[in-house]
């Protein structure tokens, strides 16, 4: 019973949700490693650079430091909590069926 309600599950279902929850728990200050590709391959510039301190920072309601890390944070926010009750709502009328 558990696999075939595994099976019809959206992937998106379960990634927007656990990335929200990662990035809530995040520690921006901790100083820890960039999970950041261009960062990490030597690329100076990336437009998405602060993103993820920024909805980290957002989820804890400091929301001028969220748009001082990256202006677009609180829409990402808005987006994917948007996404994640969108998918669900059909999930669960999927799942009716």
């Amino acid at each position: 019973m558990i696999f075939t309600f595994l099976k019809k599950l959206h992937p998106e279902l379960l990634v927007w949700p656990a990335g929200l929850t990662g990035l809530f728990f995040l520690d921006p200050v901790a100083g820890q490693p960039s999970l950041c590709l261009f960062k990490n391959i030597g690329i100076p510039f990336c437009p998405g650079c602060g993103l993820g301190h920024g909805i980290h920072f957002f989820l804890h309601g400091r929301w001028l430091e969220a748009i001082h890390h990256h202006w677009l944070a609180p829409a990402a926010v808005g987006v994917l909590i948007y996404r994640t009750v969108q998918l669900a709502r059909l999930q669960f009328v999927k799942l009716k069926l």
